[in-house]
């Protein structure tokens, strides 16, 4: 077997719109708009430099189902430099970009091949000899349910290497619609030596050798629950078949979550100091990129009914916009949260043979046991069901009904403690 390196990457969304930040600071929403096309150019420049055979890209190109002409305008630009260089670039297509969706008429290179809806192999070659074969299929429409993995076929009895290509969730992981479904044994069952995948935006390996099943994440965060660095894997295939991958971030901008903890300060000043050392330790760790981070206030102590006065929240997010937005990289404030909490001992509150400890108690007990939290679950149902709000509410999952609950403790203790 000849030893071959390749690109492994996956959710690009072009062009995704960024909803919710396009609306801030007009120098930041035109960062933000052009961060995908950057991510995108860094994985051609990846794969450039990095001397690969080729590139596979499982699934999600596009933002939308209706592809914009500047997207794949960009999307053939970056294939075009790959094909000039020799590297051929294998696609499927996902969720949000199906086949069935709106296309120009804009043709790609002669070294890009576009799987169907239905698998089908396709060999990659070098010096006239086949170094590996891919066998993919796209989304002939947004929700495909049924198990498209299964459907794969055993590649041909040959020492030749073997990828599957394919845009799907792996065990079901909640945190994202459960489209082509399967498992790891469904894809271990298939005598294909590398999966390489795409749908799920964390990185992942699902399984190390024989065969290898990974997911590379998105190359580029979309929002503060995709934080940290985001790109590709480079993939390295020995002669005798065994993989070794390496991560290469490709991001331009960058989230994070901090926390900053009041306890032990009494002086918002402090407070806000020690929020900008924070940031500027982000700043540092993002390697040059710009950030965009969410900030939380934890913790117990005196600052808490300081930090719940009026606009104080917004009006020091302002301030921190000001100080870190200026220069390049920014950092960029997305929001202040509060969850910080009174000096109030309120397991001490719940043990007390009163009013106060008998609400605490109880809600104590919806909160942490299934039967009761099911019992206030019923309780709110008409409020939630209610048609009146189906446009403003949605009914919480156990881990949000839980945090709810415990937000309402913690008020209740504040409020008939006079500490609010």
């Amino acid at each position: 077997m000849q030893p071959f390196r390749f690109v492994h990457a996956a959710d690009l969304h072009i062009d995704s719109p960024f909803k919710g930040l396009l609306k801030t600071d007009d120098a930041i929403a035109k960062r933000l708009h052009e961060a995908t096309f950057e991510a995108y150019q860094n994985l051609i420049d990846l794969c450039i430099n990095e001397h690969a055979d080729f590139l596979v890209i499982a699934g999600d190109v596009y933002d939308g189902a209706d592809r914009g002409v500047r997207a794949q305008l960009r999307f053939r630009e970056g294939l075009t430099r790959l094909s000039d260089h020799g590297i051929p670039t294998f696609v499927v297509h996902g969720n949000h970009d199906p086949l069935e969706g709106w296309s120009g008429s804009i043709r790609l290179p002669a070294l890009v091949h576009t799987f169907g809806a239905e698998p089908e192999w396709a060999d990659v070659r070098s010096n006239d000899q086949v170094i590996a074969r891919i066998q993919g299929a796209s989304y002939p429409h947004r929700e495909v349910r049924e198990n498209i993995a299964i459907t794969f076929a055993a590649p041909p009895p040959d020492d030749v290497f073997s990828i599957g290509l394919l845009h799907c969730n792996v065990g079901g992981d909640p945190a994202h619609d459960d489209y082509a479904p399967c498992t790891v044994d469904d894809l271990a069952s298939i005598p294909i030596d590398y999966w390489a995948l795409g749908h799920v935006h964390t990185r992942r390996t699902l399984r190390e050798h024989r065969p290898t099943i990974a997911y590379p994440g998105n190359t580029q965060g979309r929002h503060p629950n995709e934080p940290g660095e985001r790109g590709a894997l480079v993939v390295d295939v020995d002669g005798t078949g065994r993989v070794e991958l390496a991560f290469r971030p490709l991001d331009v901008v960058r989230w994070e979550t901090i926390e900053v903890a009041i306890e032990g300060r009494f002086d918002l000043g402090e407070l806000v100091d020690a929020v900008s050392e924070a940031l500027d330790i982000a700043r540092s760790d993002a390697g040059g990129r710009d950030l965009i981070v969410r900030v939380l206030m934890t913790g117990r102590g005196p600052l808490h009914k300081e930090l719940g006065h009026g606009e104080t929240l917004s009006e020091i997010a302002e301030e921190l916009r000001r100080s870190f937005g200026r220069g390049r990289p920014f950092v960029w404030i997305e929001r202040i949260s509060d969850e910080t909490r009174a000096e109030i001992d309120i397991d001490m509150l719940a043990g007390r043979d009163d009013f106060l400890g008998a609400i605490l108690r109880r809600a104590g007990t919806a909160r942490d046991e299934g039967d009761e939290r099911e019992e206030l679950r019923a309780a709110l149902a008409s409020v939630f069901n209610s048609r009146r709000f189906a446009d403003v509410l949605d009914a919480p999952d156990d881990e949000e009904l839980s945090r709810i609950i415990d937000e309402a403790r913690w008020e209740l203790a504040s409020l008939f403690e006079g500490d609010a």
